[in-house]
């Protein structure tokens, strides 16, 4: 099971968004599938229900859950939704985790890794914030992705984060973490600041920023409101343009992590 996480300090971003069609295209490919949603908010969570009320969850792990060590996870497992594919849900005890000290930061890996034969792919989305639930994320993780947008404020902590991406591999934390890249979100190609910002991205970051992105789409809210892939039955030019942007992404993306 590869691990791949969806970090960005900053919210708003299209981080839910981004990580909910990742799952719709792994599925689609035949992968098996984990979600683990670390933000509070519970977006990632509200795409994917339980398919019924019988679910059972009761031995249900929880995002919270993986912060407490091998023996508190025993016996607990995701909750499944399909067949191919399961979620540990953002919870209430997130609340607490941030006040943890940094001993917590390796569990949440330690936790998932019990479940490497039973998916081939997990992934995590990650709360708005630099701290002990991104950390631990990026920890537990073989891949990193970063979706930004291109505006002052979003792009104001990208230094910061991707300092803590460089703290993650060279601390002793995860040596392993390969950093994907910067995907650019919600980009406006008439909008000349943007363009300038998008140059000046280029000239500092160079090929750390992926070649395709994903503008604004009103067809994106449409299909993450009604819990399906924007590919799904894409009528009018928007709409169009949409699925085969968010298709082409999703797929060159997980051609980066699963083998």
């Amino acid at each position: 099971m590869k691990i791949l996480c969806i970090a960005n300090q900053k919210g708003g971003v299209g981080k839910s968004t981004l990580t909910v069609h990742l799952a719709y295209a792994a599925l689609e490919a035949g992968k098996r599938v984990l979600l683990v949603d670390m933000d509070k908010q519970g977006s990632l969570s509200l795409s994917f229900p339980n398919p019924n009320s019988r679910v059972d969850t009761k031995f249900a792990l929880e995002a919270s859950h993986l912060y407490g060590g091998l023996d508190y996870t025993e016996g607990r497992q995701p909750i499944r939704l399909s067949e191919k594919l399961s979620i540990v849900r953002a919870d209430m005890g997130l609340l607490k985790v941030d006040k943890a000290e940094n001993e917590v930061i390796s569990r949440p890996g330690l936790a998932l890794r019990q479940f490497s034969s039973d998916y081939d792919i997990c992934l995590i989305d990650t709360p708005p914030l630099l701290g002990i639930r991104l950390m631990a994320s990026l920890a537990a993780s073989d891949f990193v992705l970063t979706p930004v947008n291109i505006g002052l404020y979003e792009l104001a902590g990208l230094a910061d984060l991707l300092n803590t991406i460089h703290v993650i591999r060279t601390q002793g934390f995860n040596p392993r973490l390969s950093h994907i890249g910067i995907l650019l979100m919600k980009t406006n190609t008439r909008s000349g600041e943007q363009k300038e910002a998008l140059v000046m991205l280029r000239e500092r970051y160079g090929d750390s920023i992926l070649p395709n992105d994903l503008p604004e789409r009103a067809a994106v809210r449409k299909a993450v409101s009604s819990r399906v892939p924007v590919w799904s039955g894409p009528s009018g030019s928007g709409h169009v343009k949409a699925a085969k942007e968010w298709k082409l992404v999703s797929s060159a993306i997980l051609k980066k992590v699963l083998p």
